[in-house]
């Protein structure tokens, strides 16, 4: 609804035909909804659309943002701050499960999720793990936004103004808006020129008075609090029900870091198969189920005329679940991801990009991963788990979730 005529595509090749057709300024059909309140209701506070919206706009700030964003070292420099918040998480774990030890893990790492975006974008610590302040009342606002917006995202812009939900969509995002400047405002006033924090290396580029270190905070807080938080969960669920899978992860982490030592970059680099699981449980419960884009020419996809302004949904979720691609596609498999090992994959490039592809590919994916890497160390150094409970599946709300408590539990080491 709202979006005129769809076509879905679930084969590698014509996803891969899709983004061959990207323009310089590549449109995703659910941002409209997003660039329409920033540019209409909210006016006043942006004076940029930031990343979610499809204009020049969205052109200006990637250019900018890109290469600072997607560069490796960027997101290396907070490993030790995400080592110190992935402690405070297993401390949280420990301290709240079940006397029988059982947990359902999404809801703490979603402020393990938040408390990352906080002290990577924002310069602070949120406190959203410790449940109080700023942190406790941004993961409400954020979840609250998330579920109006599943809703206007197919509306159409000319009546959504009208609507109670838009009111409160609105009113949401302005207080997101006003917790995150405060942050943002600060960090940018106790900056050193030497400062080598994305803060600082956005000031430096766009400017002291540029809103763009703002916005970026905001937007890294819309897309990444549940997308990271539900991989998390995802990842967590592979792990216990596949106890021989968390036994090899374990062992790695032993030899390589120690039973209770600490991340260094070097260590990081040689963890093959921690990397190996993450993408694993990304290619069967992806967080985000997919892509769009809007036709911008006459196209020719497997053999289908697709006319101008055609919504193009790429359903990545069965593409990464296809036998073709994958045989077994449920088993969690991490050895896929090992180069030399029989169980390589030999699906196409395409079948497989939860982070997207091209110029739309997900900007803040270093830091995401790095968010993941750490705390499957930490947890696995601190808990051995254990789930017996039913097959976990998901469902699709701004991003996808798990369909049913994943109630795991945690065993200290």
């Amino acid at each position: 609804p709202g979006q005129g005529t769809m076509v879905i595509l679930f084969r590698p090749e014509d996803i891969k035909t899709m983004y061959s057709n990207d323009g310089k300024i590549p449109e995703i059909p659910g941002f409209d909804m997003w660039e329409f309140v920033r540019k209409t209701s909210m006016k006043d506070r942006y004076t940029t659309a930031g990343l979610i919206n499809n204009t020049q706009d969205w052109y200006d700030v990637r250019h900018k943002v890109q290469q600072d964003m997607m560069r490796p070292k960027s997101a290396l420099y907070y490993l030790s701050e995400m080592e110190d918040i992935a402690i405070e998480l297993a401390d949280k774990i420990h301290e709240v499960k079940g006397e029988d030890g059982i947990l359902n893990p999404l809801a703490v790492v979603q402020e393990y999720a938040l408390e990352a975006v906080g002290c990577v974008f924002m310069g602070t610590r949120l406190g959203a793990l410790k449940g109080v302040g700023d942190g406790k009342r941004l993961i409400e606002n954020i979840k609250k936004s998330n579920a109006y917006m599943m809703d206007l995202a197919f509306l159409p812009t000319s009546i959504a103004p009208y609507l109670p939900i838009y009111k409160k969509f609105v009113n949401y995002q302005t207080e997101a808006f006003d917790i995150s400047k405060i942050h943002v405002d600060e960090a940018i006033a106790k900056m050193k020129d030497t400062d080598d924090t994305v803060i600082a290396k956005l000031v430096r580029k766009c400017g002291k008075d540029s809103a763009i270190p703002l916005i970026m905070g905001i937007d890294a807080l819309i897309v990444g609090i549940d997308t990271t938080g539900s991989s998390a969960a995802f990842l967590l669920y592979h792990l216990a029900d596949n106890p021989d899978k968390q036994d090899r992860l374990y062992e790695e982490i032993c030899q390589i870091v120690g039973p209770k030592g600490k991340m260094t970059e070097s260590a990081l680099g040689k963890m093959k198969y921690m990397k190996a699981c993450q993408i694993e449980s990304q290619r069967i419960l992806p967080a985000a189920f997919g892509s769009s884009r809007r036709a911008e020419t006459d196209l020719v996809i497997g053999g289908y005329e697709i006319p101008e302004g055609t919504t193009i949904v790429r359903c990545g979720s069965a593409s990464s679940n296809d036998p073709e691609s994958f045989p077994n596609p449920d088993e969690f498999l991490p050895e896929r991801w090992l180069r030399g090992c029989p169980e390589r994959h030999n699906a196409h490039s395409f079948a497989n990009i939860p982070w997207g592809h091209g110029a739309r590919a997900c900007i803040g994916q270093r830091f995401a991963k790095l968010e993941l890497y750490v705390l499957m160390v930490k947890l696995v150094q601190r808990f051995r788990m254990e789930y017996t409970g039913d097959k976990v599946e998901t469902v699709t709300h701004l991003v996808s979730m798990p369909d049913k408590p994943i109630n795991i539990k945690f065993i200290k080491r």
